[in-house]
């Protein structure tokens, strides 16, 4: 049994008829009259009387009416609890994000605190692609062509990406296809970088494989190979230099998500118009 069966005992307490209870709970007279037949069924006694005056309850009919008003007042109370919570600019909010966006948007992030210092902001910054809609994480920053349908978007950024190496990698190379490259560690699906490899030099010579893209930046920076690199990390490092300008085909918009029901928590929607520069 749960509290929709044990409203109606309510509703009928509160307007005296089937039909004025059905009226308040905008369903049906024969609604009403079922769902009080099978609480009747669940506990083998009569709880309502029909009579000239109206639906009157039994003495067993109360006995179950007073516990229903409790647990209606719990509910209350509940509810109460929950929504001035979520009300509050206050509490933990989780975004999940790649190491180079959490790199990259760090003084947001501080501004956000300054904002909102009892707003408690955990940062996941992983390969992994959390749930949204399961609660794995309440915002998302990603790189996305194609945001899901079911989410909440909206476009941060447009993410760059060219080749970079050392320059004592890079000066007094006669021959700059020679050099390695550092790639990342294969994953399925493949990123779109793998097949731009593949097609621009199928058989290059592979100095180090790495899985995300600030120990790519520091491989860059040690002289271990030539890596593709967000320009964002790359055109800011002195001891870069940028072979060409940005890979057309590489080119990806960076998205903020979340969803419907996580922005209607004041704290997530303050860290999604703080990101969204609202």
């Amino acid at each position: 049994m749960y509290w929709g069966d044990l409203s109606f005992i309510v509703a009928v307490h509160r307007n005296g008829t089937y039909s004025a209870a059905a009226k308040a709970m905008g369903v049906t007279h024969t609604t009403v009259a079922r769902r009080i037949r099978e609480l009747e069924r669940r506990y083998g006694a009569q709880l309502v009387d029909s009579t000239r005056q109206g639906a009157l309850l039994t003495p067993a009919g109360e006995t179950v009416l007073e516990t229903a008003l409790r647990i209606e007042d719990q509910l209350g109370d509940l509810e109460r609890q929950v929504k001035g919570k979520d009300s509050k600019l206050a509490g933990p909010v989780r975004l999940t994000t790649c190491d180079a966006f959490a790199w990259f948007y760090a003084e947001r992030f501080r501004a956000f605190g300054d904002r909102y210092p009892e707003i408690e902001l955990e940062i996941i910054a992983d390969s992994k692609v959390r749930d949204l809609a399961r609660r794995e994480a309440d915002i998302a920053i990603r790189v996305t062509d194609d945001p899901p349908e079911n989410l909440v978007g909206r476009r941060l950024d447009t993410l760059e990406q060219a080749i970079y190496g050392a320059r004592s990698l890079i000066e007094g190379t006669e021959d700059q296809r020679s050099l390695p490259w550092i790639t990342y560690t294969p994953i399925q699906p493949p990123r779109k970088l793998e097949a731009w490899m593949q097609a621009r030099q199928p058989a290059p010579k592979i100095a180090a494989q790495v899985d995300n893209a600030l120990i790519m930046l520091r491989a860059a920076q040690a002289g271990i190979g030539l890596a593709v690199l967000p320009t964002s990390l790359g055109d800011g490092d002195s001891n870069l230099l940028r072979l060409g300008q940005a890979i057309p085909e590489l080119r990806e918009d960076v998205w903020l998500l979340t969803t419907r029901e996580s922005l209607a928590t004041a704290r997530v929607r303050a860290l999604y118009g703080h990101m969204a520069g609202r």
